[in-house]
């Protein structure tokens, strides 16, 4: 767990910068110099000690009891996202993590195929692509496939060139790698030595942000063919824990594309 110590110190560091001292009741005296909440404002708001604190952002404390967490919720503005995201890294949920039979990923894929008017995929908690359909597969010019990552596909610079709102949902990306994603695999690892790569990806991931898979709404403008607005629609997948099945559907006015123009669509949990 230790390193899930680190990464819960560098968590609760990058919270405390973002949170005003106003958001939380505290009206700090003119003159100040620091943005965020200070250390000794945190360990005030909490009712522990600032030594207690300092430890925990040095990754060096024992793990935060039910009852500190729950008080660093209220000190930091954390919500019930972050909460479960900060109990995964003491240790205080089982995150059931499980490999998908090979008979299961044949089941998905079947079913995936037999929605011929549906773009769909299926995502684990790293984010990496198990099941595709076919439409899916050709509106993406073939870029989500099995294997592939949800995220680096995202970051690939024709679709920063492609997608209107690549920022937001790079951000929304990002963001739910790091609640989803499986710190104790060299898969993690991998996919994220690969986007650090990637200066956009380094700023969103050092603001230590989790999301759950949402809904939203991917708007590309893709050149010979105009703009497109697509609405994106995520579901746990209940018998696979952290897996998201993703689809796609067109808004009101647009139509999905059924050939293959070299654009990739926005492909996320």
């Amino acid at each position: 767990m230790s390193g899930n110590k680190s990464v819960l110190g560098n968590f609760l560091r990058a919270r405390r910068a973002h949170v005003r001292p106003v958001d939380v009741g505290l009206h700090p005296a003119d003159g100040r110099r620091v943005s965020g909440l200070k250390r000794e404002e945190v360990a005030m708001l909490a009712d522990i000690s600032l030594e207690y604190y300092i430890r925990l952002e040095q990754g060096r404390g024992a793990d935060p009891s039910t009852k500190v967490v729950r008080a660093l919720a209220r000190a930091l503005n954390l919500d019930d996202v972050c909460v479960e995201y900060v109990n995964r890294l003491t240790g205080r949920v089982d995150e059931q993590r499980q490999m998908i039979p090979p008979e299961k990923t044949y089941i998905m894929r079947e079913l995936l195929d037999t929605w011929a008017h549906i773009p769909a995929y299926i995502t684990d908690g790293n984010l990496d692509i198990v099941a595709v359909n076919e439409l899916m597969h050709s509106l993406s010019a073939g870029a989500i496939s099995p294997g592939a990552n949800a995220v680096v596909v995202h970051f690939a610079p024709e679709n920063k060139r492609q997608i209107v709102n690549w920022e937001e949902l790079a951000a929304r990306g990002v963001a739910t790698l790091r609640f989803l994603g499986d710190r104790s695999s060299a898969r993690y690892d991998e996919i994220v030595r690969e986007l650090s790569a990637d200066q956009d990806f380094m700023k969103l991931w050092e603001l230590h942000q989790v999301a759950r898979p949402s809904d939203f709404d991917s708007h590309l403008r893709l050149d010979g063919i105009g703009e497109i607005q697509m609405r994106v629609h995520n579901f746990e997948v209940p018998s696979l824990p952290f897996h998201t099945m993703t689809t796609q559907s067109p808004k009101p006015g647009f139509e999905v594309l059924t050939t293959t123009s070299g654009a990739r669509e926005t492909a996320f949990a």
